[in-house]
């Protein structure tokens, strides 16, 4: 059975609505895994290396926002990242003080997160170095390539824009006709069918 490692965004989790309709609309031969991503980078860098030593290098790794930047850092698998945000420090470095919202359930029974200068240099740190080869989830089977990543852009998307910086690294991409969040109809025709190509 072929695994897909789905990645949800800031301020949700792995019982997502997104995660959920994934679960239910992919065909038999497909078992999706949706877990809760720390909110701090290095705990989140730690907790998904460990998960990458259970796949295979025929499984998908699929992001939204935030977790289309993690799912970019797993070099050497195939990922589909769906409006990334290459760069979460921006949109909390405007919520500094704050106590953010988890919009859906955790395991870890969490209701919110505190946005602290601290936690927004942990990501300046790791964002820094995203796009570093040595850096990320690395596969010791296969090598990574820009051919291993596909990425769909809202064109009414105005939380996020980091298409000009996918395109200095990557080539494969899709525009679609929506926002931020991925939709029902977005996620059923066109991201289902790229997994399942």
């Amino acid at each position: 059975m072929k695994k897909v490692v789905y990645l949800h965004g800031m301020g949700s989790s792995g019982s997502s609505a997104t995660a959920r309709r994934l679960d239910r609309s992919l065909p038999g031969g497909y078992e999706v895994i949706a877990p809760d991503i720390p909110v701090q980078p290095e705990m989140a860098i730690t907790m998904l290396r460990k998960l990458a030593e259970t796949l295979h290098d025929d499984d998908i790794i699929i992001g939204t926002s935030m977790g289309g930047m993690y799912a970019q850092l797993f070099k050497g698998w195939r990922r589909i990242l769906v409006n990334p945000s290459f760069h979460t420090s921006v949109h909390l470095s405007e919520k500094v003080g704050t106590r953010m919202p988890f919009h859906t359930p955790r395991q870890d029974g969490l209701t919110d997160f505190e946005v602290t200068p601290k936690l927004i240099k942990k990501f300046e740190k790791m964002e820094s170095q995203q796009f570093d080869p040595k850096f990320g989830i690395l596969n010791k089977r296969r090598k990574d390539s820009p051919d291993l990543v596909t990425a769909f852009f809202g064109l009414r998307d105005t939380t996020v824009n980091c298409k000009p910086e996918y395109l200095e690294h990557f080539t494969r991409y899709h525009d679609f006709d929506g926002e931020h969040r991925l939709d029902p109809d977005t996620l059923i025709n066109l991201v289902i069918p790229e997994i399942t190509a």
